[in-house]
C-alpha cells in the first residue's frame, strides 16, 4: 500500500473521537510520538502479510425509541487502515453505482434525494412506497459480499483485511461463535461495503423489467442506505420488492413499509412530500417541506442553549446573556434554513421564531 494512501487516511480520521479503541491509543498520542514511525510500522505489517485486525470494543449507543443499537469501536491502526482501503475502492465502486443511489456516496446527500423524489413526484409518479431493510447492517451475508467484492476486486490483500475485518465485526450469535453475517456499525469501510452490496437491490430493481412499451421506466427506486422510497403512476406491489430483496438475502421490514399516494403526504429522508390539490380539482402540485422531527429538534437544542445563559442570568448581564443566546441560536438556525432553502420551510421557520421569542423575552 503506497504511503500516499496512508497519509491521506491518517489525515482524513475524525479527531473529534472520543472513545480509543483496544487499545486505548489515540491521535494526539500517535502525533506527541510520531506519526512517520506508526505508518512505517503498519505499511511493514502489511508488506510482511503480518497484519491482523484487533479485537473490536462494544458500546451501547440510545435510540430514540428507547431501544439501544450496538456500536464498535476500532483501533486506531484499525481505523487508519480501513480508511486506506476505502480510499483505494471508492472511486471503482462510485463508477458503477446506480444513480438512484444517494447515502453514504461521495459528493451524493439526503437533500439531493429530496430533489429526486421531488422529481418524479413532479412528472405525476405519486403513488409510493416508502421501505425499509430489517436490520440491514446485522444482516449482511459475508459469504454473499465476498462474491460479489471478488467480481470487482483482484487484491489478495485487499480481500484478506476485509474479510478479517467481517469476522471482528460480525453480529456474534447466543453462543459467542462467528454468525457469518453483519457489517459493524462504527466501521470507517461499513457504509462502503454495505452501499456496495445494496448496489445489487439497485440493480435487480432496474433488472426486473419495469418498463413500458417504450422502455421508460415505471416505477423508479431513490435509495437512502437502507432506506427507500419507489414512485410510480400506478399502485406499487410490494411483493414484487419483497422478492427482489429475497434474491440478495435481506428481509423487507414490513413495520417500517408504507404504501400509499402522495396527496396523503409521506417523509424521507429528512423531508415531507405531499400532493396537494386546489378546491376545485384543477390544479396539483408538489410540497416539500420540513419534517416535524426536523423543527422540533432545532426547538429542543434552542431551549437547551436558552437554558444553560438563564443558569447565570441576572440583571447586570443582561445584554451579555441576550447577545450570547442569539448568537447561538444562529450557529443552529442558519445552517437549518440553508439545508431547507429548497423548500417550502417558511411555517416551520415561524414556529422556530415563536420558540426564540417566547425563550428569550425575558432578557429582552
Amino acid at each position: 500500500m503506497k504511503d500516499e494512501v496512508l497519509y491521506t487516511a491518517w489525515k482524513n480520521l475524525n479527531r473529534n473521537t472520543k472513545g480509543t479503541g483496544f487499545d486505548s491509543l489515540t491521535i494526539q498520542q500517535v502525533e506527541a510520538s510520531g506519526v512517520e514511525n506508526f505508518i512505517r510500522s503498519i505499511k511493514k505489517e502489511l508488506k510482511s502479510e503480518k497484519y491482523a485486525a484487533g479485537e473490536v470494543k462494544r458500546v451501547e449507543i440510545p435510540k430514540k425509541n428507547g431501544e439501544t443499537r450496538q456500536l464498535g469501536i476500532l483501533t486506531l491502526k484499525d481505523r487508519l487502515v480501513q480508511g486506506a482501503v476505502k480510499l483505494i475502492l471508492e472511486p471503482i465502486f462510485e463508477a458503477d453505482f446506480e444513480n438512484c443511489s444517494y447515502g453514504y456516496c461521495a459528493y451524493r446527500s439526503a437533500k439531493l434525494a429530496s430533489l429526486e423524489v421531488y422529481k418524479w413526484l413532479e412528472t405525476g409518479s405519486i403513488h409510493y412506497l416508502k421501505g425499509d431493510i430489517e436490520n440491514c447492517f446485522d444482516s449482511v451475508p459475508h459469504d454473499k459480499l465476498m462474491t460479489v467484492l471478488k467480481t470487482r476486486i483482484e487484491d489478495e490483500l485487499i480481500l484478506s483485511l476485509i474479510e478479517d475485518w467481517l469476522k471482528k465485526g460480525s453480529v456474534e450469535s447466543s453462543s459467542g461463535k462467528y454468525s457469518g453475517k453483519g457489517l459493524l456499525q462504527g466501521g470507517i469501510i461499513s457504509p462502503l461495503l454495505l452501499n456496495f452490496y445494496l448496489d445489487q437491490f439497485d440493480n435487480q430493481w432496474a433488472e426486473i423489467g419495469l418498463k413500458n412499451v417504450e422502455g421508460d421506466s415505471v416505477e423508479h427506486l431513490v435509495r437512502f442506505a437502507d432506506d427507500f422510497v419507489i414512485l410510480s403512476k400506478e399502485w406499487i406491489n410490494s411483493d414484487r420488492v419483497e422478492a427482489v430483496l429475497d434474491v440478495v438475502g435481506l428481509e423487507f421490514n414490513k413495520e417500517k413499509t408504507y404504501v400509499g399516494n402522495a396527496v396523503n403526504g409521506f417523509e424521507f429522508g429528512g423531508f415531507y412530500f405531499q400532493e396537494i390539490i386546489d378546491e376545485n380539482g384543477l390544479e396539483r402540485n408538489i410540497k416539500i417541506i420540513p419534517t416535524e422531527g426536523s423543527i422540533e429538534k432545532v426547538i429542543e437544542i434552542i431551549e437547551s442553549i436558552v437554558s444553560a445563559e438563564k443558569s447565570n442570568f441576572d440583571d447586570k448581564n443582561k445584554n451579555r446573556a441576550y447577545n450570547s443566546i442569539i448568537k447561538n441560536i444562529s450557529k443552529v438556525l442558519d445552517p437549518w434554513v440553508n439545508y431547507y432553502k429548497h423548500t417550502d420551510y417558511a411555517a416551520g421557520l415561524e414556529r422556530i421564531e415563536q420558540s426564540v421569542n417566547k425563550r428569550t423575552k425575558e432578557f429582552t
